[in-house]
């Protein structure tokens, strides 16, 4: 009986000491929730001010239409940018990404961009997968402007020499505190189609330098800057995955605790009666 009682005690011990973890983590998760929950809320106008700007540029464009809003019909890979976490526990974020991959993305032909180091390690060790590029300077560990601006110079590029079709950003979209959802948005080619104002019929407005110059300079930007917005919103969706699954743990780990407490109470007081009849029938034989 003592062997069970110290079992029970132990497995008792042992989840306490896990449920710390779970709680600190729960706390450190709860904080970094708010801080990317104040960024994209933030950026959001930036967002915002970057697209419909673009779109007044696509919209004055004099000449005939920028090859940056369609399609590289020649081309015949996909480039794929996945957003994914650098850390485990945050319950179904990261394999509802790569599901949606899965159902989207041609293995053969089309590239992955994976940024952050679950989604390396995923594509990587996945034969299916032919076309994989891990060079993206480290943007999954910092969300800085001069990396983001940097990688989608190069990206840019490569759409300018028509190496690639289109280029597509999976991200996770984050609805509220529980809901998560995968999406998806088109970088390039850029489709934004703003409605023309009823005053510029007779007055439009002028562009200095031309809006086909504009968009070529400020495409990189654009890219980051959009980059950067669903970078924020899906370490927002993160950090209240791992919220959430913390909480679930500390939830089954009181649960398990209650059980276990009431078994090993049974099992001790089963212990105390028995030595107590024990002691009874011995002394009764005694007489």
């Amino acid at each position: 009986m003592s062997l069970g009682l110290n079992k029970t005690k132990r497995r008792i011990a042992s989840i306490k000491s896990t449920q710390k973890i779970t709680k600190a983590m729960g706390m450190v998760a709860s904080v970094k929730l708010r801080r990317f929950r104040d960024l994209v809320s933030h950026g959001e106008e930036y967002a915002e001010g970057l697209r419909n700007t673009m779109g007044e540029l696509f919209l004055h464009d004099e000449e005939s239409k920028t090859h940056y809003g369609r399609e590289n019909e020649k081309a015949t890979s996909t480039l794929y940018i996945v957003i994914t976490s650098n850390l485990g526990l945050c319950a179904a974020y990261n394999n509802n990404i790569f599901k949606y991959v899965e159902a989207h993305v041609d293995p053969e032909n089309d590239i992955i961009l994976p940024i952050g180091e679950k989604g390396k390690a995923h594509f990587a060790h996945d034969p299916r997968y032919k076309h994989i590029d891990n060079n993206n300077h480290e943007v999954d560990k910092y969300l800085d402007a001069k990396r983001l601006t940097a990688l989608c110079k190069e990206i840019k590029d490569e759409f300018n020499k028509a190496v690639i079709k289109k280029v597509v950003l999976v991200y996770t979209h984050y609805v509220n505190s529980i809901s998560f959802v995968p999406a998806e948005e088109t970088l390039l080619p850029v489709s934004i189609t703003p409605k023309a104002r009823a005053d510029e019929d007779y007055c439009p407005p002028l562009f200095e330098p031309s809006a086909r110059r504009q968009i070529h300079m400020l495409m990189p930007y654009y890219l980051a800057g959009c980059l950067h917005h669903r970078l924020a919103e899906s370490q927002l969706c993160e950090q209240a995955c791992r919220r959430n699954a913390m909480d679930n743990a500390n939830d089954n780990a009181d649960e398990l605790l209650n059980k276990l407490t009431i078994e090993y109470n049974k099992a001790r007081q089963t212990a105390i009666t028995q030595e107590i009849v024990e002691v009874v029938s011995g002394s009764a034989n005694a007489r």
